[in-house]
């Protein structure tokens, strides 16, 4: 799954932390999912680097940021029940974004571009990507809605979480989500993710 949604469907990656976090403490399972979206992005860049628009990512990255911040300070603060519930909370919130956006006002419906626009969707996709790694539907409904042809969307999209997770691991490192014991079991994780084309 983490293959599949670095590489072609980003959306696909907010199932994977309450998947993951179903086997694993919350918390650790964000380190090890960590983990995987940095090995992916990897991947993921080597294929798509040369389609990401940086017109767009420059408006994204400082919002994305400072949501990422007030993410690390939550998950300084909470255990792993409570983040188990921000983390279904976020999932059933960016769930209702997707419905909202398709069903509701229409896929179609043109939406704002100017610098505020990207405010918005950047300070939610660092905090809830930080807190739940579930960032991409608010980027996804963002760069849709600049309406990006495919392989320019793949490659921003790539390129804003490449960056963004490669500041999560610092955050990571500081809260002990990833840490010298975890990286074997993050080393055996990756490994099966290797096996996907």
């Amino acid at each position: 799954m983490v293959g599949i949604s670095r590489m072609a469907l980003p959306v696909i990656g907010i199932l994977l932390a309450p998947l993951l976090a179903e086997v694993l403490p919350a918390r650790a399972s964000t380190g090890a999912l960590l983990s995987l979206f940095v090995l992916g992005d990897i991947f993921t860049i080597l294929f798509w680097r040369r389609h990401g628009s940086w017109r767009y990512l420059v408006r994204l990255f400082p919002p994305a940021i400072v949501g990422m911040v007030v993410g690390y300070f939550t998950m300084g603060r909470i255990n792993d029940q409570q983040l188990c519930y921000i983390m279904g909370a976020i999932v059933i919130v960016m769930l209702g974004v997707n419905v909202y956006r398709e069903y509701i006002i229409g896929i179609e419906t043109p939406l704002p571009t100017s610098w505020w626009f990207a405010s918005i969707a950047g300070f939610p996709a660092g905090a809830t990507t930080m807190v739940a790694s579930a960032g991409g539907p608010v980027i996804m409904s963002y760069l849709l809605s600049m309406r990006l042809l495919k392989k320019l969307f793949i490659g921003t999209c790539a390129w804003f979480f490449f960056v963004l997770n490669w500041i999560k691991v610092l955050f990571s490192l500081s809260l002990g989500l990833i840490s010298g014991p975890s990286l074997l079991f993050h080393a055996v994780l990756s490994g099966g993710l290797s096996l996907v084309p």
